[in-house]
């Protein structure tokens, strides 16, 4: 009886040890995520205000990524990263967005109201 006892102990043990298993860190995610930001920083993303703070935030998140892989916690790194990823990209479309505009007021061009057509 002691036995099966012992024996039933010993495995739970080993299911609670493999639950709290830590995730791998997650280092594509990292590589991603820094990737979005020199992209951010390579359009010029420092010379448009909302493009300049979504790449700021980014860069933050990194770091705390970076520390949160540094105390094994490695699952709330990702969903870190992946907020940084997606702050990096919306600094990438601010960025081009705001080069579009300025290739548009450069040319002259305006926008054609819907419905009308070329002829």
């Amino acid at each position: 009886m002691k036995r099966e006892i012992v024996s039933y102990l010993g495995g739970g043990v080993l299911l609670l040890g493999s639950a709290c298993a830590s995730s791998p860190a997650p280092t594509d995610q990292l590589a991603s995520a820094q990737a979005a930001v020199r992209a951010s920083q390579e359009l010029g993303a420092n010379k448009v205000p909302e493009a300049q703070l979504h790449q700021q935030l980014a860069e933050e998140q990194i770091q705390k990524a970076r520390r949160q892989m540094e105390d094994d916690e490695n699952e709330q790194a990702a969903l870190t990263l992946q907020r940084a990823k997606a702050d990096a990209e919306l600094s990438v479309a601010l960025a081009r967005q705001e080069d579009a505009r300025s290739q548009v007021a450069q040319s002259g061009e305006t926008a054609m109201p819907t419905g009308d057509s070329v002829k």
